[in-house]
C-alpha cells in the first residue's frame, strides 16, 4: 500500500499538542486501513532532539544502510500511536547551515538570519535539509509502495514538506495547528523565519489545513499578502505556468474566506479547516469517587468556598489569566474560589501573585504552580463549577473539549459537570454554543476579551442552576458529535488528501494541464482591483461582528 509521508517534529516525549494530534490520530487512521476506507497508510518521520534522552527509541534496522553511507545521520524508530515511526537525528557544520539559510531564501524567500542562532531552530534546519534524503532511501526500497503524498504538521515540519514535494515530485498537504500572526496576537516579527515560513506554506502547498474554519480562514486572510509579495518576487526566475498557479491559488483562498460551513470542517479546493478530535474511552470509565475526590481537593485549596472556578493552561498573556484575575475581582462573591493552574517560572509566579494581593483576592484565589497528572485533572475538571479557559487566541482549544468531556463523566455519574466558558474566538467559538454547551465571551476587537464581560457571563454560570444543567446535558452531547471523532477526522483528511492531489495533477501532472483561470492582462487587472474590494470587505465586516452578550454601558 502506498504511503503518505507524515512529517512531524514532536514526537520523541509525551509533551504538546502535536504530539497528542499525531498519536491520537494514528489508530483510527490505522483502523481506516484494515477496514479498507482508506487506501494510503502513514510513514512517519520525526525529529530526534540530541539533547533529550532516548527512552524508548532504538536505532533503525530498515536505514542501517542509510546511516552506514551518510556519517552524522541516526536514524531511530519506536511506536507512537501504535504505528511505527523513524526519528532523524543529524547536524550541520556552520558552512552548511550558511547555505541552507540561501536555499531556503533563493526558493522560498524564507528569512533565516534573526533565527540563526536559536539552537531549536538550528536543529530544525538539519531535520528539513535531510528529510528528503530519508524519505527517498526509503522510497528506493519500498518501490512498490511508494510515497503517494507528504503531509507536513505546523511550521516545524512546513520547510521539510516544501523540500520533499520538490525531490520526490508529490503532491503537499501543510497543516497549521497555530499561526505566529495569531501568537502574537496580530504583530508577528517582520523579520521572524516562522512568519515567512507560514507565508510560504500558502505557495508550496497543494492543500491547506487548520484546525478550525476559523484558524484556517484567520491564516489565509493575513498570510495571503505576504505569500502574494514573496510570489511576486519569485515570479522572475520562476515559470509562467508557476505564475499561473500562484495566481489560481489566491484564488481560491480568496473564495475560501466567503464560504460558510454547514457543521464544523470546511473543505475548499486547497484550504480547509479540520477539527482536531478526542479519545472519551477515559472519561466514561471515571468513576463517581474520582469526581468526588476532585471535589475534596478544590475544597481543600480553598477551605471556605462553596463553588469553583478553575483556570488550566500555559502561563501565556494570550491565554488570559490577567483578564481572568480582573474579572473574577468584579464578580465579588465571596462564596466563589477561583484555582489557578500553570507551570510558572519564578518570574511568572511572582508577577501573578502580586496581581492577586493586588486586587485584594489573595483569600479567594490559589495559584498552584506544577504539572498535574492526568488522572487528576479528570477528576478536578469533572468537580469544578466552571472551566474559565478565556484565551486572546486559540486555534482550537483541545482543553475545550476535554471540559465537555468532564461534562459527559459528570452526566454519566449522575453529577452536573462544569459551564465551559471560552473566549470568542478561532475554534472555540465554532465549537462552543452560548447557553447549550459553554458560554464564550463575545470579543468586539480581535484579541480583546473585556474583564466586564467574561465576569458576567462566570456570574451567570455559577448561579443560574437550572441552565448549569442544560449546559451541562448540551456538553456531553457536544462532545459525542462525529466532529470529534478521529474516525469522522480520517475521513475528512482524507478528502483534503484527494484535494491535493487533483489540484497537484491538475499543474504538475504529465501533459499540459488547462489552467482553470483565464490569465489574460485584462483579467489579471480586473482581479486586482476586485481582490482589494473583498479584502477590504472582510476586514469591515471583521471589525463590525459582535455577538452573544454585550456590555452595558453605564
Amino acid at each position: 500500500m502506498k504511503k503518505v509521508l507524515f512529517l512531524v517534529t514532536e514526537l520523541q516525549k509525551p509533551v504538546g499538542g502535536l504530539y497528542r494530534y499525531a498519536t491520537e490520530l494514528f489508530p483510527a487512521w490505522k483502523h481506516a486501513v484494515e477496514q479498507g476506507k482508506v487506501g494510503l497508510e502513514p510513514f512517519v518521520l520525526s525529529l530526534r532532539d540530541s539533547g533529550v534522552l532516548l527512552r524508548d527509541l532504538k536505532p533503525s534496522p530498515e536505514f542501517a544502510q542509510f546511516v552506514e553511507a551518510n556519517k552524522g545521520m541516526k536514524v531511530y524508530e519506536a511506536v507512537r500511536g501504535g504505528i511505527k515511526c523513524f526519528f532523524l537525528e543529524s547536524s550541520l557544520s556552520e558552512g552548511e547551515r550558511d547555505a541552507f539559510h540561501k536555499e531556503l531564501w533563493d526558493k522560498f524567500r524564507i528569512r533565516s538570519e534573526k533565527s540563526a542562532n536559536w539552537d531549536f531552530y538550528r536543529k530544525l534546519n538539519s531535520f528539513w535539509k535531510h528529510a528528503p534524503a530519508v524519505a527517498e532511501f526509503w522510497q528506493q526500497r519500498h518501490s512498490k509502495e511508494g510515497i503517494a503524498l507528504v503531509d507536513a504538521q505546523d511550521w516545524l515540519a512546513f520547510p521539510a514538506g516544501f523540500l520533499c514535494r520538490e525531490r520526490l515530485k508529490v503532491p503537499l498537504v501543510c497543516r497549521f495547528h497555530s499561526g505566529e500572526f495569531g501568537r502574537s496576537l496580530g504583530k508577528p516579527d517582520a523579520d521572524n523565519a516562522v512568519l515567512f515560513i507560514e507565508a510560504a506554506a500558502f505557495q508550496e502547498a497543494d492543500f491547506v489545513q487548520g484546525v478550525s474554519i476559523s484558524e484556517a480562514k484567520f491564516e489565509a486572510y493575513n498570510l495571503l499578502p505576504l505569500k502574494q509579495s514573496i510570489t511576486a518576487e519569485l515570479a522572475a526566475v520562476k515559470t509562467q505556468k508557476w505564475a499561473q498557479e500562484q495566481a489560481w491559488r489566491d484564488e481560491c483562498f480568496e473564495k475560501f474566506s466567503l464560504l460558510e460551513p454547514e457543521d464544523l470542517s470546511l473543505i475548499a479546493q486547497c484550504v480547509g479547516g479540520i477539527t482536531n478530535g478526542i479519545i472519551l474511552d477515559d472519561w466514561r470509565n471515571v468513576t463517581p469517587e474520582r469526581i468526588k475526590f476532585g471535589r475534596t481537593v478544590l475544597r481543600k485549596l480553598l477551605p471556605e468556598k462553596q463553588k469553583f472556578v478553575l483556570f488550566m493552561g500555559r502561563a501565556e498573556w494570550r491565554k488570559g489569566i490577567d483578564h481572568l484575575l480582573e474579572a473574577f475581582e468584579l464578580l465579588r462573591d465571596s462564596s466563589v474560589g477561583l484555582v489557578v493552574s500553570s507551570r510558572l517560572s519564578e518570574d511568572e509566579y511572582r508577577k501573578y501573585y502580586a496581581k492577586i494581593v493586588a486586587l485584594g483576592l489573595a483569600k479567594d484565589v490559589v495559584l498552584y504552580n506544577g504539572w498535574v497528572e492526568e488522572d487528576l485533572k479528570k477528576s478536578l475538571f469533572c468537580a469544578c463549577d466552571v472551566l474559565a479557559l478565556p484565551s486572546l487566541y486559540e486555534p482550537f482549544g483541545l482543553v475545550t473539549l476535554e471540559g465537555l468531556a468532564a461534562d459527559l463523566a459528570a452526566e454519566l455519574n449522575g453529577f452536573v459537570g462544569p459551564v465551559v466558558v471560552v473566549g470568542g474566538n478561532g475554534g472555540m467559538k465554532e465549537v462552543i454554543r452560548n447557553g447549550v454547551d459553554g458560554f464564550k465571551v463575545p470579543m468586539e476587537r480581535e484579541f480583546e476579551l473585556k474583564p466586564a464581560l467574561l465576569s458576567r457571563i462566570l456570574k451567570i454560570a455559577l448561579n443560574d442552576e437550572k441552565l448549569r444543567h442544560k449546559i451541562s446535558a448540551g456538553g456531553a452531547r457536544r462532545v459525542q458529535q462525529k466532529y470529534f471523532s478521529w474516525a469522522y477526522i480520517v475521513e475528512r483528511i482524507f478528502e483534503a488528501y484527494s484535494n491535493a492531489q487533483a489540484n497537484y495533477a491538475t499543474w504538475h501532472g504529465n501533459g499540459d494541464a488547462k489552467p482553470p483561470l483565464d490569465m489574460s492582462a485584462e483579467f489579471l487587472h480586473c482581479r486586482h482591483v476586485a481582490k482589494g474590494v473583498l479584502r477590504e470587505a472582510l476586514k469591515e465586516a471583521k471589525t463590525k461582528s459582535v455577538s452573544g452578550v454585550k456590555e452595558v454601558k453605564k
